[in-house]
């Protein structure tokens, strides 16, 4: 059973009940990350994100956790560039617990000081984590170029420099404005009473505010790569813009994407690493997102199998605008995108995720047997004429973070494949 309602205050709920589980998520979605924080405020939004598990009026921050943790629930949270969201999945006895927890840490949490300056530290060792992992470097060095002058640009944690000056009330100000009923989706999926939850979610303490908006943003083309000496390999991407979520191509990129790098079937996976042996990792994935898409080629090998990798590469995907998809492939990517989608039919956090997102991109609820007929209705054409579209004229943002050499190494395959 669905329902969407739409709260007093503005707040969109959507409403899964799904009686054949024992367990139920809950999910408090809002449209705001870090692409919509100034330079200043850049980090605000993941930094709030940690706050709200610190303390209420009510409970401590090991209360809080307790509550949810301490009968065997998942009580969690992410910041990406365009949402934030606090969830908690739990057995369905503890339904109500579930969603008071969440409604008292986004009405009530309370921004302590000394609990602000504690976390200040922790972010500032997040943030030098994911400096460490080459991934996360390289992707980051994307985003620096690819959307310059926007605010996509921005790490989603923030700088060094920007958390260690956060202020209570700027940040609490930020959070006060940001994050209001017209911000907000609730997701919930599983089993659990749906007259309860309506009744407990009417009584949610949030007022209506501006509604943030998405726009459109430039891509820019480059070439970027860094060196650090403890590197034993080079982790590139090769990154092109596709569509934003929502786009009805989606459906033919994904099947395309399935046989050009996203299985271990694939042409590249088979090609690069399978006959070459160049490399043990290399994949690809689509990306969309509320102000544009990126189809993404990533992996990492040895500097010295580093250009023959990005070559190899370019030459499957020469191959692959001339031979494009054949029926067959077709078929198997189909069969396989379904398949992956069956084995979530029961996964109540995975339905509350799907249903959240659906909620704020397409403003209705989209069941699992529509997407398996949008999926069957992907033609051959479709398929090819998406390859061409967003292959054809073979431009690339390459990223790379390697050892001492990389650069160079960068610069002269970038050069000699003509990729941006």
């Amino acid at each position: 059973m669905i329902k969407r309602i739409e709260l007093t205050n503005g707040t969109k709920v959507v409403l899964e009940q799904i009686p054949q589980l024992d367990t139920v998520s809950i999910g408090f979605w809002f449209s705001i990350g870090s692409a919509c924080e100034s330079k200043e405020q850049n980090g605000y939004t993941h930094f709030i994100e940690h706050m709200l598990f610190k303390g209420t009026e009510t409970y401590d921050s090991k209360e809080l956790i307790k509550k949810i943790e301490g009968v065997g629930g998942v009580f969690n949270a992410f910041t990406s560039r365009h949402f934030t969201a606090f969830y908690v999945s739990i057995i369905s006895k503890h339904f109500e617990r579930g969603v008071d927890i969440l409604s008292d840490i986004i009405s009530n949490s309370l921004f302590d000081e000394k609990e602000i300056s504690r976390e200040k530290r922790v972010i500032v060792e997040e943030i030098k984590m994911c400096d460490d992992s080459p991934e996360e470097f390289a992707g980051q060095q994307f985003f620096n170029s690819a959307y310059k002058g926007t605010a996509m640009s921005y790490p989603i944690a923030g700088t060094i420099g920007n958390i260690k000056k956060i202020k209570k009330d700027a940040v609490y100000s930020y959070f006060k404005e940001k994050f209001n009923a017209s911000n907000m989706i609730i997701s919930i999926a599983g089993n659990f009473d749906i007259d309860i939850a309506e009744k407990k979610l009417s009584n949610l303490k949030i007022e209506k505010k501006e509604k943030n908006m998405w726009y459109d943003i430039p891509f820019f083309y480059n070439t970027k790569s860094s060196e650090k000496n403890d590197l034993q390999q080079a982790y590139f991407s090769l990154i092109t813009p596709s569509f934003k979520t929502g786009n009805e191509k989606n459906h033919s990129i994904n099947a395309m994407n399935d046989i050009l790098g996203g299985s271990s079937y694939s042409r590249l996976f088979q090609s690069i690493r399978e006959k070459k042996g160049l490399c043990y990792n290399i994949y690809s994935y689509n990306s969309s997102f509320a102000q544009g898409g990126t189809f993404e080629i990533h992996g990492s090998t040895s500097l010295e199998n580093y250009s023959n990798t990005i070559e190899s590469i370019y030459k499957e995907i020469e191959l692959f605008l001339k031979e494009k998809m054949t029926e067959s492939e077709l078929d198997d990517a189909k069969e396989m995108y379904k398949g992956s989608l069956a084995f979530s039919k029961l996964n109540a956090e995975f339905i509350m995720n799907k249903n959240a997102r659906h909620e704020y991109y397409y403003n209705r609820h989209i069941s699992f047997e529509e997407t398996y007929n949008r999926i069957d209705e992907t033609t051959l054409k479709n398929v090819n004429e998406i390859i061409d579209e967003l292959l054809g004229d073979k431009k690339f943002f390459l990223t790379t973070v390697g050892p001492l050499g990389t650069n160079e190494a960068t610069k002269n395959v970038s050069k000699k494949l003509k990729l941006n």
